[in-house]
């Protein structure tokens, strides 16, 4: 299997002065895996994944992603790599209120394919997730559980090589929490995507296939 992320030596600070958030960070995640990072709260790990999707730059150091430096790349380069390849989840479902669910979910697919593809692939999607029957519902008239399901089938529109997603579960419930692990698990088997996820649960974390345990902004193990 290909390297599919890449960090080398990466370090991250902010403030004046600095204050140290991540130190000496190098790893690789491989295609196809499922990865979790985890850490105690102030850990890094959030810092860690926003640096590995492009959505943040390090201080130090170098992200690759598949094979490409990501500081290297122009902006048209990233945000073509961004539609094509990278997915994103966060723990808020950040939908947008004046749309349904299923015009949320085609919204990223709009200039690459026709809305009769994206129509298509979303109403699949949504069958997936057990959502057919939010298609038409704004996001205040669907539960919590139902709008986070609806922010992952937005990421999956463009079908991502490598999905990333911060604390996914860090707002629901037991029940929907676990459908939102079970869909994460099913992508990952049968599509082969990729995922790198943040959480706090140990539960949740088990189910992955990697672990990345962070502790002070460092990685104390791999397993």
């Amino acid at each position: 299997m290909s390297v599919v992320l890449q960090a080398e030596s990466i370090q991250k600070s902010f403030g004046d002065p600095p204050q140290i958030i991540l130190q000496n960070i190098s790893m690789e995640i491989l295609e196809g895996e499922f990865t979790a990072l985890i850490g105690k709260s102030g850990s890094g790990k959030s810092t860690l994944l926003y640096i590995l999707s492009g959505l943040d730059s390090p201080s130090q150091g170098k992200i690759f992603i598949k094979g490409k430096s990501w500081s290297d790349l122009s902006e048209i380069e990233k945000h073509e790599m961004r539609n094509k390849d990278l997915g994103f989840v966060f723990q808020f479902h950040y939908l947008l209120p004046e749309l349904s669910a299923l015009e949320n979910i085609t919204m990223p697919a709009r200039k690459s394919m026709t809305l009769k593809q994206a129509t298509e692939y979303a109403e699949y999607l949504m069958d997936e997730f057990s959502l057919s029957h939010c298609r038409d519902k704004f996001p205040n008239q669907m539960s919590g559980g139902e709008q986070q399901r609806t922010a992952i089938a937005r990421a999956l529109i463009q079908k991502p090589s490598i999905l990333f997603a911060d604390e996914p579960t860090g707002n629901l419930d037991t029940t929907n929490g676990d459908k939102v692990m079970e869909i994460f698990r099913k992508i990952n088997k049968e599509d082969k995507t990729t995922i790198v996820f943040v959480t706090h649960d140990p539960d949740y974390a088990a189910a992955a296939g990697k672990r990345i345990h962070l502790q002070d902004g460092a990685i104390l193990k791999i397993d």
